[in-house]
């Protein structure tokens, strides 16, 4: 069935504002901070903060997003692990992804966690990826209604047990999603396991609750949402027929550094990766204190939540520990998100090769001595 396709510009702009992950807005070299964060400390008419009682440690810009992925550092701050360790933390905020690699072009900031982003922060502004530290493939799923053929036929691909469908159900099918984001790469995944491509589909582009609610109307037969939107479809009874999980592909959120800081900040480095693992060891550990914070931190940047989403997000998007840093081959999963991007001209292919130079796991192995 003939496919259509949404142009990679609207792509692009739709994904800079997702949870999962940004895909590329175009470069622009414009101020990106544009509010301050009450994490602690007092606040700089820059919209930065530095904790107190720390003139004399070196300072460390790092940029924190109104995301899961910035928990580990408000942690940080609010239990003293960065003076503790010898730094001070100023955070710098943005509103996604696309905002903070605009903004490292100016040196804007130093330290940051990315996870799809991470992809362009590396090949074309030549910052690091020094650590994976969450899991962001969580709550990344296909779905499709209970009485859908498809939700019938589950392990077909025996290697894959969980995954429903089968190319007699898929063929033809309308599967509605954010195209080019990673959920768009969910659905590539799945019909690749279970022997099809996107020629035997029909891929519409939607925002992600629109595609939800067309997947409700019956004018699509799946929908590939991310969270909060797929949390909201499974609780209402939708079938998860695939997730990256599932899949067995790899999404994390990363520490990325920029080439300035990568050059003359080593030795801080080192020292906020360690503070940085202490703190998701401590959240690891304790879900509930995660999740009374990560709703915290919803609502002090005007995101609405409750207690009991933030708790599914912390079980579905757990941040890596200390020991399982030392298990994890950090760029596997920028690689895979760049691989897609070049596939769906969303990165020069030229620029590729740049990813897997910008990866370093010295500073990790370091930190965490192993």
């Amino acid at each position: 069935m003939k496919k259509r396709w949404i142009s990679i510009v609207m792509a692009a702009a739709m994904l800079a504002g997702t949870l999962a992950g940004c895909a590329p807005k175009p470069v622009e070299a414009t101020p990106a901070p544009t509010k301050a964060t009450e994490v602690s400390g007092d606040t700089t008419e820059a919209g930065t903060q530095a904790a107190p009682d720390t003139e004399d440690l070196p300072v460390l810009k790092v940029a924190v997003m109104p995301f899961l992925n910035s928990i580990p550092i408000k942690y940080m701050i609010d239990q003293g692990l960065d003076t503790k360790n010898g730094f001070k933390i100023e955070t710098v905020y943005f509103a996604n992804g696309g905002a903070m690699n605009e903004a490292l072009a100016a040196d804007q900031w130093e330290v940051g966690t990315l996870s799809a982003a991470a992809v362009n922060s590396l090949a074309i502004y030549g910052a690091y990826c020094i650590a994976d530290i969450g899991h962001s493939e969580g709550g990344l799923y296909t779905l499709c209604k209970p009485d859908s053929p498809i939700a019938k036929v589950k392990g077909n691909n025996p290697s894959y047990p969980d995954v429903y469908g089968d190319a007699e159900t898929l063929k033809g099918a309308v599967i509605a999603t954010n195209t080019g984001t990673i959920s768009h790469l969910n659905v590539i995944k799945w019909l690749e396991k279970l022997g099809l491509t996107t020629e035997d589909v029909e891929i519409v582009h939607m925002d992600f609750p629109s595609a939800y609610q067309a997947l409700m109307t019956g004018n699509c037969d799946v929908a590939a949402l991310n969270p909060p939107t797929s949390y909201q479809a499974e609780g209402e009874g939708m079938v998860i027929t695939s997730s990256l999980t599932n899949l067995g592909v790899p999404q994390f959120d990363s520490i990325i550094v920029s080439n300035k800081a990568f050059t003359d900040k080593r030795d801080v480095l080192v020292n906020y990766v360690k503070a940085f693992f202490e703190a998701t060891d401590a959240l690891q550990a304790d879900p509930d204190m995660a999740a009374q914070l990560l709703l915290d931190w919803y609502t002090e940047n005007g995101s609405e939540s409750s207690l009991e989403a933030c708790k599914t997000e912390i079980e579905t998007r757990p941040f890596v520990t200390s020991e399982e840093a030392k298990t994890i081959t950090i760029g596997d999963s920028v690689q895979i998100t760049g691989e897609f991007w070049v596939s769906q001209e969303l990165l020069e292919e030229s620029r590729f090769p740049d990813i897997a130079k910008h990866v370093d796991d010295t500073i990790v192995k370091e930190a965490l001595g192993y």
